[in-house]
């Protein structure tokens, strides 16, 4: 049958979190790192797993919020539609959550140094987080739009969205990287 899934998925009749309540769980799960990773220090083997955990999850969500920035990069060069887009992040949104939280709950194993760095990079991690909740309020207003282009200052919001998106993940990304040449 057109339209139907060969696989149904279970939990896609749940209601969602008020966005209020996600990033309250965001910024908890966040703090719960912060403080849990600079007092837990694993035996070396457990941190190498840790590290890798963590530059996999890295790799699933970053690759994910990539793979919608590039779509929507096409749509505004008319080489995609509107709802190409919608259907890429829609698709990405899963990936993207499963890096998020792969990062967080590696990264409490990864007992790193507390510097200026690393407290910038987990300021861009907790940015990630909020920034995600709030692009998925803005989601979900475009997705009443299918069909048709949604208002100029919605796409702004989404434009930001994906700037702040993309500031927090490359800052993060940079000083995870300089911070593995020092350690």
């Amino acid at each position: 049958m057109a339209g139907q899934p060969l696989i149904a998925l279970p939990g896609r009749h749940r209601r969602r979190l008020a966005p209020t309540t996600r990033a309250a769980v965001v910024s908890l799960a966040w703090l719960a790192v912060v403080v849990i990773a600079p007092r837990v220090a694993p035996p070396p083997e457990i941190r190498a797993g840790a590290l890798f955990v963590h530059l996999i999850s890295m790799l699933i969500g970053f690759g994910a919020v990539l793979f919608v920035d590039w779509s929507g990069i096409l749509f505004l060069a008319g080489r995609h539609s509107f709802g190409d887009v919608l259907r890429t992040a829609e698709s990405a949104l899963t990936p993207t959550w499963i890096g998020f939280t792969g990062l967080l709950a590696s990264g409490a194993l990864l007992h790193p140094q507390v510097t200026y760095l690393t407290v910038v990079k987990l300021l861009a991690v907790l940015v990630v987080g909020l920034n995600g909740v709030y692009a998925g309020t803005v989601a979900a207003r475009l997705s009443r739009h299918r069909g048709h282009r949604p208002p100029t200052p919605l796409l702004v919001q989404a434009g930001l969205a994906t700037a702040v998106s993309q500031l927090a993940w490359w800052t993060a990304v940079i000083i995870g990287f300089l911070n593995s040449q020092t350690s």
